[in-house]
């Protein structure tokens, strides 16, 4: 990438200089300044020199600083023995769920786990148990999606995994509509803008209805018109646009109101929007005697950007950065040369960094709110599972 340069001219005129005289660049170069001498063209007012017929005139270049490098660079890896990351609450507190053994696996029984939940401060290593919530029944899961501004939530209590209640919350507020006649089999769904969430809720038959569901509790079914998509096993939502994978590993886009999907790529295995909803980070696989994943960048308009950023034998887990600028991802590849481990790629420069750490992980890396922080939890012999948090330099 070529350095930016900003020139300051400082004319030095002379009135008397000989013919054979020299101009000292001291003070120029003590600054780190050039001082090249160039030959202009007669210009009426300017001092002509005794020879050539030309001026000479002294130009003083001030190379600028240049732009700061954007990339990555570890500070540090904190470690977290048997424990997974649930969310974070700030960049240095968040909720861990720990995994341990409570009995040995069998010739005739599996292994026997329990699971505890913590908060967990970074900063001082403390951990403080969070206990089940009043009232919640046993087995139920609660999910919530905080729309793009912040100010809503749709909330998804899952009684089992094909039954679950949907809502949506006022944060402000604490006002909560539950959308009671919409039955949703899948946990599928997004953010259209900041006041209105699609969701795909499935069907033991099929597709199902997709909801347009609003910020005050309304919702009307829409319509996709797209005879070749059984199911949706990719899906995201964004800045107006729904996007999803066909039968056909193709990947598509419709809105709302426009019922006929257009076409963006193909041979497409995994999606993941951004969270500006400006970028596709897009896993393409193709058979060539051996089948092999590319990690592609896409606009939303389904234009490629750039090459590449990451080949290997299975390339997954995208996770984007909470300001969108950075994507993690891995990648496993059987030939030990190629690309192997944890990857990340920022936005800004097109720079792809491996972050030095090999394995693979088993689930996907997570962001603090800043995306100052990331983390990495792996399967460990030992401790069952292990997860690093890397701090990254500001």
């Amino acid at each position: 990438m070529k350095m930016n340069r900003r020139n300051y001219i400082a004319v030095l005129l002379a009135a008397t200089l000989l013919s054979a005289g020299i101009i000292s660049g001291c003070n120029a170069a003590q600054e780190g300044r050039t001082a090249p001498v160039r030959n202009t063209p007669d210009a009426g007012s300017r001092t002509n020199t005794e020879t050539g017929g030309g001026k000479r005139e002294l130009t003083v270049v001030k190379e600028g600083k240049p732009p700061a490098e954007q990339g990555i660079a570890v500070q540090r890896i904190h470690r977290i023995e048997g424990a997974n990351i649930e969310k974070w609450f700030s960049d240095h507190e968040l909720e861990i769920q720990v995994t341990a053994l409570e009995k040995q696996a069998t010739a005739t029984d599996e292994a026997q786990f329990s699971y505890s939940r913590f908060r967990f401060d970074l900063e001082t290593e403390q951990r403080q148990s969070i206990e089940e919530k009043p009232g919640a029944s046993q087995g139920e899961v609660i999910k919530s999606f905080p729309s793009p501004d912040g100010k809503y939530s749709f909330i998804q209590t899952w009684k089992n995994k094909y039954e679950a209640v949907n809502a949506i919350k006022n944060l402000a507020t604490g006002e909560r509509n539950e959308l009671l006649a919409i039955n949703n089999y899948m946990e599928v769904g997004g953010w259209l803008n900041n006041d209105t969430y699609i969701l795909a809720a499935g069907s033991m038959e099929g597709l199902g209805a997709i909801w347009k569901i609003s910020v005050d509790g309304t919702r009307e079914k829409i319509e996709l018109q797209d005879s070749e998509v059984e199911f949706f096993t990719q899906f995201a939502v964004g800045n107006g646009q729904i996007y999803y994978t066909d039968n056909n590993s193709r990947l598509k886009s419709f809105t709302s109101t426009q019922a006929r999907p257009t076409l963006l790529a193909t041979d497409v295995s995994t999606l993941s929007l951004s969270p500006d909803s400006q970028r596709i980070a897009v896993t393409t696989t193709r058979s060539g005697g051996q089948e092999e994943e590319s990690l592609l960048i896409y606009d939303t308009s389904g234009h490629v950007q750039g090459l590449q950023i990451g080949k290997g034998d299975l390339v997954s887990y995208q996770s984007w950065s909470p300001d969108s600028s950075k994507l993690a991802f891995a990648v496993y590849t059987e030939d030990k040369g190629g690309m192997n481990g944890i990857y990340i790629f920022d936005t800004v420069s097109g720079k792809v960094s491996p972050l030095g750490l090999s394995y693979f992980p088993v689930y996907p890396p997570s962001w603090s709110p800043s995306g100052a922080r990331l983390g990495i939890t792996v399967d460990d012999k030992e401790k069952l599972i292990v997860t690093h948090i890397v701090d990254f330099k500001q």
